[in-house]
């Protein structure tokens, strides 16, 4: 009888090989940390209320002053399953409540025009969402007030 050796180096080789090609991040081939940045561009100089959760953590309400930022580090999760970020954002407009849901972050559905890399910024502002697309080093306009891509209602 013939007895193959295993080589635990070529399996696990064979086996990133394979699966690569199946996966498809929807925010640009990363594999580092990212740093997903929510910053208070409200020319009215309000204050921004952001909610921002995944299925694995709540990051927690911030109330983010103008010109500041609500900030957190992850991983994607390419492998094993979807790697998705909400945020309810909140803010008054002329003595109106602007709210909306928006999807920040999918590596299962683009939910920005351009891709993120190490950094997926988004700037809010009285008009809707800002996305920084690194590549360009630019601002683009993406989401309109109330939100697009919210899959549900942010009034519950």
């Amino acid at each position: 009888m013939c007895r193959i050796k295993r080589n635990p180096v070529f399996a696990t080789l064979l086996a990133i090989a394979i699966l690569i090609p199946t996966c498809k991040p929807a925010q640009g081939f990363y594999l580092g940390q990212r740093n997903l940045h929510i910053v208070n561009w409200l020319e009215s100089g309000e204050k921004l209320m952001a909610r921002c959760w995944s299925k694995d953590n709540s990051l927690g309400t911030r109330i983010v002053e103008n010109k500041e930022e609500f900030k957190w580090k992850f991983y994607e999760n390419i492998f094993f399953g979807q790697t998705k970020f909400e945020c309810d954002l909140e803010f008054n407009d002329k003595g109106h409540p602007r709210r909306g849901r928006f999807v920040v972050y999918d590596n299962k559905q683009e939910v920005r025009r351009r891709n993120c890399y190490q950094n997926c910024m988004w700037g809010v502002g009285v008009y809707g969402l800002y996305a920084f697309d690194e590549k360009d080093k630019k601002w683009d306009y993406e989401i309109p007030w109330p939100s697009k891509n919210r899959f549900e209602s942010a009034a519950e």
